[in-house]
This record gives structure tokens, C-alpha cells and sequence, in this order.
């Protein structure tokens, strides 16, 4: 998980933590342990914030580790 790519991607739509975990119908103290990796999102959640901050590739932001070790496996 790219937790500074959906850090940014919240910055650039002007979405604060409060706006996203009311969204996400969980609290702030919750959505912040998920960004900085304490725990983690579950798909719900996952595919919630990629519909509220229209994002183009998710895939990079949720799957970033477990793509990029399919890459090395593959080569």
C-alpha cells in the first residue's frame, strides 16, 4: 500500500482525514491508523475512497507492495 500516493491524492481534492473517515462511516483516530499502515483497509473501504476521490488507478495505491513483488518474482 502507497500510503504518501493516497496522502496526496486526498491533498490535491482538498479532502481532509475528518471528511474521508465521515465518509467511510468511521473516525478520524481509525482513518489514521490506516494511513499510516497500524492497520489496514479493508476492500469496502478501499473501493469507497477510490469512488469518492475519483481515482484513475487504485491499484497503485492499494496494491503498490504485493504488485511490485509480483514484478520481481516475474523477472
Amino acid at each position: 500500500m502507497s500510503f504518501d500516493k493516497l496522502k496526496g491524492k486526498m491533498t490535491e481534492a482538498h479532502v481532509s482525514q475528518a471528511k474521508l473517515s465521515e465518509h467511510l462511516g468511521i473516525t478520524v483516530q481509525s482513518l489514521n491508523a490506516k494511513l499510516n499502515g497500524r492497520t489496514q483497509f479493508t476492500l469496502e473501504e478501499a473501493i469507497k475512497i477510490t469512488a469518492f476521490l475519483n481515482l484513475k488507478d487504485p491499484v497503485d495505491i492499494f496494491l503498490a507492495q504485493a504488485s511490485q513483488k509480483c514484478n520481481k518474482q516475474n523477472q
